[in-house]
């Protein structure tokens, strides 16, 4: 004790250790700064993700709106002015997607056709109608209908969008691919010359007796024409990052990121971003470059004092014990300052795990009373106090759901055994029976035998989000509106179905359901009262199947049925089918009351029998949607089996 005691008496052992302290103090600034670094990027990164996830949903938006346009045009050999009108109109575009500057139809006119195009449009009571811009050119293409018909638009009209290079090269890559494709960088010409702002347009090819399938040159000659939607793109996203609390800007360059191709920016380039990151974005055949970048309010909301606060207190305690080695005639009374500084900091400690969310906890490996330190957090998610716990008066494996204690007990036998972190996240019921969610996270401490000696971990309460993830989850796969499986979910079910029927060799239908003149009830009654109707459609149709059929909206009036294990043949698949169907036609066609009101909705069902994978699911859909068109045909409020053609043919109409 006396050569210890002489040894610390040295001032070089003081130098020694200030050295060493300073360097641990150091040491532990620079990781805490960067973890803190870390963190904060990896929050930017998600919140990156986030806006980008939000940009593409948008645009998957338009395109849908696009494929409807085309839907149309494919429905019906010729669509009118007033009833493309009438389908932009029904399209709510200004309550959905307000942002979207039009949604029109451009027709490709040879050049022999052009002067009797101009005359037939000009018959309509457009006098001053002509393509332009002038000038000879072997074929046009001319904006015929656009909606909304009015301001900017105006001067859209009979735009011959062909005759600009940046155009025609998306819709020259839309007519050869049959899919929807953006345009470059461009200025619409709705722009007044006032305000001007960089635009770009998405087109999808529209093709003569629906879509040409067996090469390039097909596709080349079917093609009508496309309909297109024009953009402004401070309008646009303006409208979809909008939030004046965002904490990423972004910037949106067409293909590379150079000034010349920036397309938006929401804001100055004043301030100079701690984070950014690229992100490439493919829509529509064509690239996009959005730059994110962090604002001030994430960079205030993300820096942390604590890599400074343990760099400032680290070297005032490396120098305090600097002084206490150095100070040896005051060693008593320092050390006694050290421990009550000690006690403060224990103090502190303890008060600090009380106010963290959720349970902290100290459980001893192998111990018949296992919980040894566990703070006032755990009243809260179980509603016992943790003095009763670590008493052992209640155990924490009884709040655990039944279902959920065997994968904890495994997580933590695994992490003890390779003496690793676990991180598990199960439910449990309070003392009260209510259920919740949680998220624990734990690992192990060994002693110097190398055997596993505590347990370490915490509990939070992660219910709020298990419930928003439900949440999102059946908006993905579920119809708003009546609750049924949505396209999503029908398809993913219908290949399940065809892959249990491909293994069992026992047959299954499809049956497509269209309702007869509900666009009748919509104009006459209102939407409300056509989607009342469309609920109780859903409530007969699943009052008619099995517990193991599916029942699906695929979205408007129409309605999808996957009935399995229907029998050993396609006749006896059929006879089984036809009898549903008759079902479903008697109770269906029986009238819908809506207050005082009594309508009536009749269906039309087509029906398509499956075995296996001898039919893809979206030929399978095709089949039964003829089959339904068929019964359309036939006087509705029927059903119809598809039955193979003796040579494939595209239908119209």
């Amino acid at each position: 004790m006396q050569r210890i005691s002489a040894i610390l008496d040295r001032e070089t052992i003081a130098w020694v250790v200030l050295g060493i302290t300073l360097f641990l103090t150091i040491a532990l600034w620079r990781y805490s700064e960067t973890e803190f670094a870390r963190r904060a990027n990896e929050s930017f990164e998600n919140d990156a993700r986030k806006q980008e996830t939000l940009l593409l949903g948008r645009m998957q938006d338009y395109e849908q709106a696009l494929r409807g346009g085309a839907a149309l045009f494919a429905a019906k050999s010729r669509v009118s002015r007033a009833e493309w009108h009438a389908y932009v109109e029904m399209l709510q575009l200004d309550n959905g997607l307000p942002d979207i500057q039009g949604t029109g139809f451009s027709l490709m006119v040879p050049k022999e056709a052009k002067q009797g195009h101009e005359r037939s449009v000009r018959a309509e009571g457009y006098p001053a109608y002509t393509i332009h811009p002038a000038g000879d050119r072997t074929i046009y293409s001319s904006i015929v209908y656009l909606e909304p018909f009015s301001g900017r638009n105006l001067r859209a009209f009979g735009y011959d969008m062909f005759s600009d290079p940046v155009r025609r090269e998306a819709m020259e890559r839309a007519r050869d691919s049959g899919n929807p494709a953006l345009s470059g960088k461009v200025t619409l010409v709705q722009e007044t010359g006032r305000q001007n702002q960089a635009g770009f347009l998405m087109y999808l090819p529209v093709y003569r007796n629906g879509m040409p399938h067996d090469s390039v040159a097909a596709r080349r000659r079917a093609l009508l024409g496309f309909v297109y939607s024009p953009f402004r793109v401070d309008d646009l996203l303006n409208r979809v990052f909008g939030d004046a609390e965002r904490e990423v800007e972004i910037e949106l360059y067409d293909d590379q990121p150079r000034p010349e191709n920036l397309l938006f920016a929401s804001t100055g380039s004043a301030h100079v971003s701690r984070y950014v990151t690229d992100k490439v974005l493919q829509i529509g055949g064509h690239r996009w470059t959005a730059r994110f970048k962090s604002n001030s309010v994430f960079e205030s909301r993300t820096e942390s004092a604590q890599p400074r606060m343990i760099l400032f207190g680290g070297l005032a305690l490396d120098l305090l014990f600097f002084s206490v080695l150095y100070m040896n005639a005051r060693h008593r009374r320092a050390m006694r300052d050290v421990a009550e500084k000690l006690e403060t900091s224990l103090d502190s400690f303890k008060a600090l795990v009380e106010n963290v969310p959720g349970a902290v906890f100290r459980a001893e490996v192998g111990s018949s009373s296992p919980v040894q330190q566990l703070s006032i957090g755990i009243q809260a998610l179980t509603g016992e106090p943790p003095e009763r716990f670590v008493s052992g008066a209640v155990s924490y494996i009884d709040f655990i759901h039944p279902d959920d204690r065997l994968m904890v007990s495994q997580a933590i036998s695994e992490a003890i055994a390779k003496r690793s972190i676990y991180n598990i996240e199960y439910r449990i019921r309070t003392a009260d029976g209510f259920p919740r969610w949680v998220s624990e996270r734990g690992r192990v401490t060994s002693d110097h035998d190398g055997r596993a000696r505590w347990l370490d971990g915490v509990i939070l309460d992660i219910t709020e989000r298990k419930t928003a993830e439900i949440m999102i989850r059946d908006f993905a796969y579920n119809d708003p509106l009546t609750g049924l499986p949505n396209r999503r979910l029908l398809l993913d079910r219908l290949e399940h179905q065809l892959a249990a029927s491909s293994r069992s060799g026992r047959y299954g239908a499809l049956l497509f359901i269209d309702m007869d003149n509900f666009k009748i009830i919509n104009d006459t009654l209102g939407h409300e009262a056509g989607d009342r109707v469309l609920g109780e459609v859903a409530r007969r149709l699943l009052a008619s199947v099995r517990e193991s059929d599916t029942v699906s909206r695929l979205g408007g009036d129409e309605f999808v049925i996957i009935l399995d294990n229907l029998g050993d043949t396609a006749s006896a698949a059929a006879v089984e089918a036809g009898e549903l169907g008759h079902k479903i036609l008697t109770k269906l066609a029986r009238p819908y009351r809506l207050g005082e009101q009594l309508c009536i909705s009749t269906p039309s069902i087509g029906i398509a029998t499956f075995c296996g994978h001898a039919t893809s699911a979206d030929q399978l859909l095709r089949h039964a949607d003829e089959a339904m068109y068929q019964a359309k045909s036939a006087g509705r409020n029927q059903l119809h089996f598809y039955v193979d053609p003796p040579c494939a043919a595209a239908r119209t109409g």
